[in-house]
């Protein structure tokens, strides 16, 4: 194993595993998402272990470029493994229906399971059990390269050359242009600035259209003509999604004054959820979700009786539950309805609930009192 080729598997393994470890800080949860959602028991994927996976995937990094072979082939063992497990966790994914996302690198790339998601791994796995070969054989990384002549180090330019091309060509990059809140009307001069930079910043309800199954398509803001509405949505059939319905019900009888309800970015599947929750809205082909710029099903938005959003939007499931928290805090804290749902804080992804000095401004955004 002397050729020059050879440094090609674990320079792949590095690129992919930095990359992997980057995307993943700080997801734990979202890891352990995707073990429920391929309905499998979370111990296999315990909290501590969860939050220890990018950390595992840089340590597996340093040991490939090491240029100690114990530690280098140590890394290609434990990256074999790595590899092995996401391959089978894939291929599991392939047999469920609906398929659920993969998240292997975290927030970043396509997240959704499919034959092409197996070829990739795959491949890993290939890169995997070539770079464990090399150090069977005695060589690392760096013993590679230090046998490179000038030959050897313009195949590897132009090899990673090729590697820049391919992405560029077939890489989506681009996020798409954000969605810009339509200037209907001024903002009501109580809520047109907010009181510090804490302050949750209110715009216009945007008229995106839901389907109600009772009544037909309804805009976001004639939902809220009358009464609040706090809209939970989701895009999938996953743990998630499961542990809203459960809850769904719980959280409109804690909100009274609020009405608490679904939006189903996804068609409704009878077998996989035999009763929706009284009320459940459908966004189709998921064009609400997409022009709200929503992530990370399942997301709450919180629209006002006065056309401006209340708070909001919040994504995940630990988010929904803490802004679920502080707007019923928020009803608690003034009994006559006496909450600002428009100081619900959520700019920076999660609520922080405030109250209004006047009791009647408040009732006039729940309850639509004028």
């Amino acid at each position: 194993m002397q050729h020059a080729a050879w440094v090609i598997a674990p320079l792949v393994l590095v690129g992919t595993l930095a990359f992997s470890a980057a995307a993943k800080v700080g997801k734990g949860a979202s890891l352990r998402k995707i073990i429920r959602n391929l309905r499998l028991p979370d111990r296999i994927l315990p909290e501590p272990l969860a939050r220890a996976i990018p950390g595992i995937e840089l340590a597996l990094v340093v040991g490939l470029l090491t240029p100690w072979l114990p530690v280098f082939g140590g890394a290609a063992a434990g990256t074999l493994c790595l590899m092995v497990i996401y391959w089978a966790l894939i291929a599991r994914g392939l047999t469920i229906t609906p398929r659920p996302d993969c998240g292997c690198f975290g927030q970043a790339g396509d997240h959704r399971i499919s034959g092409r998601t197996l070829l990739r791994n795959t491949a890993l796995v290939s890169a995997a059990a070539a770079t464990l070969s090399l150090a069977v054989s005695g060589r690392t990384l760096w013993s590679l390269v230090s046998d490179f002549g000038a030959g050897d180090v313009l195949w590897l330019v132009l090899a990673a050359l090729a590697c820049l091309v391919t992405g560029l060509v077939v890489g989506r990059f681009e996020s798409p242009p954000p969605f810009t809140m339509p200037d209907q009307h001024e903002p009501p001069a109580a809520t047109a600035q907010p009181d510090d930079e804490d302050d949750y910043v209110r715009k216009p309800t945007p008229e995106l259209v839901v389907f109600d199954p009772d009544t037909g398509p309804v805009t976001l803001s004639e939902l809220a003509t009358t009464k609040a509405q706090l809209l939970v949505f989701v895009n999938c059939y996953c743990a998630s999604t499961r542990d809203v319905i459960a809850q769904i019900e719980s959280w409109q009888e804690r909100l009274g004054l609020v009405d608490v309800r679904m939006v189903f970015s996804v068609p409704i599947v009878e077998r996989l959820i035999p009763t929706t929750p009284p009320g459940s809205l459908l966004d189709h082909r998921g064009l609400a979700w997409q022009a709200l710029e929503l992530a990370d099903s399942p997301n709450a938005l919180l629209l006002g009786v006065d056309g401006y959003l209340a708070g909001g939007p919040v994504f995940g499931p630990d988010e929904v539950t803490d802004f679920i928290d502080d707007v019923e805090d928020s009803l608690r804290a003034a009994p006559e309805a006496a909450v600002d749902t428009a100081a619900v804080d959520t700019a920076h992804g999660s609520a922080d609930e405030r109250t209004v000095d006047k009791v009647g401004q408040a009732e006039g955004q729940l309850t639509g009192d004028r």
